[in-house]
């Protein structure tokens, strides 16, 4: 009997050193571990990437070449330009584009160094995870379980290697909510939260809720706020006026250049028709449930735990969730928008694990080391596609963006004006002045992407008004500019085989020939004015067997209310019309209704003739008119008909 005793009072005294050394190891080198973890994953990541790309190193995308143009020009001496020479506020990172601005002092080329900063700040945001987990908690698995569940989130390690302000902002936005829950809302951390800001502008709606915690905090303190010194409304006003000055450069900046406070960035991507966008909210929850579904379900829990502890991480949590509906009509490049709440939403869950551990003691562990396992899980087995993922967008962009950057710098002169769709690596690669069709370096585009759905012609005339002689661009977003042979002519396309992140597979280089000129010179003239308000100028033409080519020459004489259309009709002897075309100018891309005074506009057209069309005399007649109003009158004593100009008689 006394060695069974023995025996039963040894093996819970073995299962307590077991816990203790397993204690020890996680609070003494857990955190590292984690880290040394991550390291290996980002190994694997690059690894996958250079097998998809065959062995080529780049970002997955082309807003990394951005930051880099910006930081070429600032470390060149150029100021806070895109084009040398036009100052613009372009970057919504202005924080990034100066640390990388610094390492353009060294080197120009930033590929690498964007990657291993990126990288870095990857690292460095597990850290801050787990110390503000445990902060929060004052438990250690808990704080590791958050750390871990960040290392192993697929899409956070894929922003770790784009070479992209994501993981700044988010080392950032977590330490700054650290030293708020330790210190309060003092003057250096009213730094942190400012300079969170000018990496990316969410950043203004995380002090707004921690000025709103503060606030609060002098009646009702919760957590923290119960130990450190009471909030005072004048140190509260001292923060906003601390981040405001950081705030002020930028914003003062981008009013001189745009006139609006925020970068252009944020106005060209913000364009939304409706209020709400459920597309977005949906788009942005489904991501963060592929993250790790089992971290979402855990939220109720972890919501409840840390109110009371932690009302900014709660409120940002949920806050940027919701609020980024009204701000964006969908989703871009994964919901990276997001991804700064995913080490909040870990810590959240894991504080989750910690409530139910509480509430229900009496569970074996081997059930909550189930659970915990089916959390990190739940994150893990999206890892593998989240590196495949970074490996094609790369490639994407290497076969598209870069590959037309190279085409255009050794092909077209580099004084030549092209309107682009992706700016980045095609600025970067082949400098020249450029029209940004999305409008993130070009405000001067943002009428005309507010119109629509007639957002087209009036592309068409800022391009035409900017002399842009070529377009390198998806042409499946721009039918109306392109499907006109006599318009746009291509010159050189680009192919990539997966469709992950690039606009389109297909990308194509035009010349164009833009309807608005600055000057025309017709070959024939017959200035005849139609209504007071529109000039023909003149007109070429080039009868042949199956079809007559004509190209009308239009003034502007002062502003046009009605969107005319052109009646072109070819009669014969007997007063019969054989062939004719009605349509707008341009076939609708130059609508008379978009005229300026003092506008030269070509019309080119095709008119089939009839196969079997007989010899005799013809005659083409052409005028305006619309449908509620009919025709224009013909302001010209001479002709031969009150609405219709005669352009010419021939013998066929």
């Amino acid at each position: 009997m006394k060695d069974v005793h023995t025996k039963t009072i040894a093996v819970p005294q073995q299962r307590d050193k077991a816990d203790a050394a397993w204690r020890a190891l996680g609070q003494t080198w857990g955190i590292w571990l984690v880290l040394l973890l991550a390291v290996l994953l980002l190994a694997y990541y690059v690894r996958v990437q250079l097998r998809i790309t065959g062995g080529v190193l780049g970002v997955p995308l082309d807003d990394a070449w951005i930051h880099y143009q910006y930081a070429r020009n600032l470390s060149q001496g150029n100021g806070f330009s895109y084009v040398p020479g036009a100052p613009t506020a372009g970057s919504t990172s202005p924080t990034w584009t100066l640390l990388l601005a610094a390492v353009g002092l060294f080197t120009q080329d930033f590929l690498l160094p964007s990657l291993l900063l990126s990288a870095f700040f990857f690292l460095l945001t597990i850290w801050l995870t787990y110390r503000l987990a445990y902060e929060l908690t004052q438990q250690w698995w808990v704080a590791l379980c958050a750390a871990l569940g960040v290392t192993l989130s697929g899409r956070l390690l894929w922003a770790s290697l784009s070479g992209m302000e994501v993981t700044l902002f988010t080392t950032l936005s977590l330490g700054a909510v650290w030293a708020y829950w330790r210190r309060g809302l003092g003057g250096m951390t009213a730094v942190l939260f400012g300079i969170a800001s000018q990496t990316r502008p969410e950043g203004h709606v995380l002090f707004a809720l921690v000025a709103l915690d503060a606030a609060l905090s002098t009646r009702w303190p919760v957590g923290a706020s119960t130990r450190r010194p009471s909030a005072t409304w004048r140190g509260l006003i001292s923060a906003i006026v601390v981040y405001g000055l950081i705030q002020l450069p930028y914003a003062l900046f981008s009013l001189s250049v745009t006139g609006k406070p925020l970068p252009n960035t944020f106005y060209a991507k913000s364009r939304t028709a409706t209020l709400y966008s459920w597309r977005t909210l949906r788009e942005t929850f489904t991501y963060h449930w592929r993250d790790n579904a089992v971290s979402l379900l855990l939220l109720p829990f972890g919501l409840s735990y840390l109110w009371r502890r932690s009302r900014v991480v709660c409120a940002w949590l949920l806050g940027l969730l919701l609020l980024l509906p009204f701000i964006v009509p969908f989703i871009w490049h994964h919901g990276r928008y997001s991804l700064p709440l995913l080490p909040f939403q870990m810590i959240v869950a894991a504080a989750g694990l910690s409530w139910l551990a509480a509430r229900w003691p009496r569970i074996p562990q081997p059930v909550w080391g189930a659970l915990v396992g089916l959390f990190l899980l739940a994150g893990a087995w999206r890892v593998p596609a989240w590196a495949s993922m970074l490996g094609y967008n790369t490639r994407e962009i290497q076969d598209i963006d870069i590959e037309i950057g190279n085409w255009l710098a050794a092909n077209i002169p580099a004084d030549e004006a092209v309107g682009i769709d992706d700016i980045g690596a095609i600025m970067f690669l082949g400098p020249r002045p450029i029209v940004d069709f999305n409008g993130l370096v070009s405000p001067e585009m943002w009428p005309a992407l507010d119109l629509h759905p007639d957002h087209h012609t009036a592309a068409m005339r800022l391009l035409a008004a900017n002399n842009v002689r070529y377009l390198a661009i998806f042409p499946k977003w721009h039918v109306p500019l392109v499907a006109d042979p006599r318009i746009a002519t291509p010159i050189q396309r680009f192919w990539t085989d997966t469709h992950t992140i690039i606009g389109e597979q297909e990308a194509v280089v035009y010349v164009m020939d833009w309807p608005y000129r600055q000057q025309i010179d017709p070959q024939h003239e017959r200035p005849v004015t139609l209504g007071g308000v529109i000039r023909l100028r003149g007109f070429d033409w080039a009868p042949a067997t199956g079809e007559l080519g004509l190209t009308l020459y239009w003034e502007s004489v002062t502003a046009v209310a009605d969107s005319y259309k052109v009646f072109i009709h070819i009669i014969n002897s007997s007063g019969d019309i054989v062939a004719q075309i009605d349509r707008p100018p341009v076939d609708g891309l130059a609508p008379t209704n978009r005229w300026h005074p003092g506008d030269l506009v070509r019309d080119p057209y095709q008119i089939p003739l009839p196969a079997a069309l007989p010899a005799g005399d013809y005659t083409l007649y052409v005028g305006l008119y619309t449908e509620e109003n009919g025709r224009l009158a013909v302001d010209d004593a001479d002709a031969a008909s009150a609405d219709a100009i005669i352009l010419t008689q021939w013998t066929r």
